[in-house]
Parts: structure tokens; C-alpha cells; sequence
């Protein structure tokens, strides 16, 4: 790669990991960051540490990338084993809060349902994030594919966010949008699609669509709704 090239994805992950940063604290801003000022309801203990996970993660995601791109990987290194500590224990804090979502919409029939379909949407989100970032970590001396998949990772993950700002709709076209963003700018640069970014975002994709399919099923809420606490 030359100097040109490297400076250009600089800025260009750079970008993506302010846009996570910025997506992440407006969505949340009301009801986390910033509760006291709007006067949202106290959060249980659980509901806190998932946020507090959630905020770890995204910083630590732009942490790592400005720390590249300031030739500071000895740093980014020793961080990176943070970062799949924080990536490790969202998976059960999430699919614990995401059930814990259903236990609270359970006095409303129609709100249930309609938390058993985000649920089971989060599970399988969590368990592509997952499936990601330990792939990130296990080719993190391919530098071009770690960067890449841990930036679909956590691209893949801004539809909560994005769901308190516009409809639950509209904030998985959204989701969609921003994932496709870096891939058709990287594309355009380099003249062709890079393996990682293609077999990441179809992943993201394809699987998104089939749970989306799946949950929205009676029988999966049924079974949601009969199994959850």
C-alpha cells in the first residue's frame, strides 16, 4: 500500500469509528449518558453494565484506530486483549438484557411481542458481532482484514441507537446504510471489493434479513413469550 493509500483509509476509519461514537451517545443520550438531565427512569444494575459494555466497546473501537493511525500499535496491541475481553462479555450482558426486555414488556401483550421479535433480532446481532470480531482477533496480523471486520462488527450493532432517534424500520435500513458505507467508499478507491468486507457484509446482510424473517413469526414469539422469565 502507498502513502497515499494509507492515509486515505486512515481517514477513513477514523471517520467510521467517530460516526459509531457519535451514533452510539445521541441515541442513548436521553436514556443513558445523559438520563439525569431528561429525567429517565433509574436503570437496573444489569441494564447499566450493558450500556457501560456497549460505551467500553465503541470507545475502545476509536481508541484503537486513532492509536494506528499515530503508529502506536504497540499500545493498540496490548489494548486489542481489552477489547476482546469488552467484545466477550457483551454477548451474555446483551442476550440477558435483551431477555429482560421481554420480562418488563410482559403486562402488554402487543408491547411483548413486539419485544420478543427485537430480542431474537439482538441474539443473532450479538452472535454475528461475535463471530466478527473473534475472526478480527484471529487474523489481527492481516492487518487489512482485522480492520475491516472490526469495522463491520461495530457497525452492526448501531441499530438500538438508531431505533431511539426514527422507527424501528427505518433504523435497520439505516444500520444497513452505514455498513455499506465504508465497503462502497473502500471499493471505490481501490477499484474492487475487498474479500473481507465482501464476506462480512453479506454476512451481516443475508443473516440479518433470515432472523428478520424468523422472528417476526408467530412461533418464535410464542416460544419467546412461553420461555423467557
Amino acid at each position: 500500500m502507498d502513502r497515499n493509500d494509507s492515509t486515505f483509509d486512515r481517514r477513513l476509519y477514523t471517520a467510521m469509528g467517530i460516526l459509531a461514537v457519535a451514533i452510539v451517545f445521541v441515541g442513548f443520550s436521553r436514556t443513558f449518558y445523559l438520563r439525569e438531565w431528561f429525567g429517565s427512569p433509574p436503570l437496573s444494575t444489569l441494564r447499566y453494565l450493558h450500556g457501560t459494555l456497549m460505551t467500553c466497546w465503541y470507545v475502545l473501537f476509536l481508541t484503537q484506530i486513532l492509536l494506528v493511525s499515530r503508529h502506536r500499535t504497540d499500545i493498540h496491541r496490548r489494548l486489542g486483549i481489552l477489547a476482546g475481553l469488552t467484545a466477550a462479555a457483551l454477548l451474555p450482558v446483551g442476550a440477558m438484557t435483551a431477555i429482560g426486555f421481554v420480562t418488563r414488556m410482559r403486562p402488554s401483550p402487543d408491547d411483548a411481542a413486539d419485544a420478543a421479535v427485537i430480542a431474537g433480532y439482538d441474539f443473532v446481532a450479538l452472535t454475528v458481532f461475535g463471530l466478527l470480531v473473534a475472526t478480527a482477533l484471529v487474523l489481527r496480523q492481516r492487518s487489512d482484514i482485522h480492520k475491516r471486520l472490526m469495522t463491520l462488527a461495530s457497525l452492526s450493532l448501531l441499530g438500538p441507537p438508531l431505533a431511539r432517534l426514527v422507527s424501528d424500520e427505518h433504523s435497520l435500513w439505516l444500520t444497513y446504510a452505514f455498513l455499506m458505507l465504508p465497503i462502497a467508499i473502500d471499493t471505490w478507491r481501490h477499484g474492487r471489493v475487498h474479500p473481507a468486507f465482501a464476506w462480512g457484509g453479506a454476512l451481516v446482510l443475508i443473516i440479518s434479513e433470515v432472523t428478520l424473517h424468523y422472528v417476526t413469526t408467530p412461533g418464535w414469539i410464542a416460544f419467546a413469550l412461553r420461555t423467557f422469565p
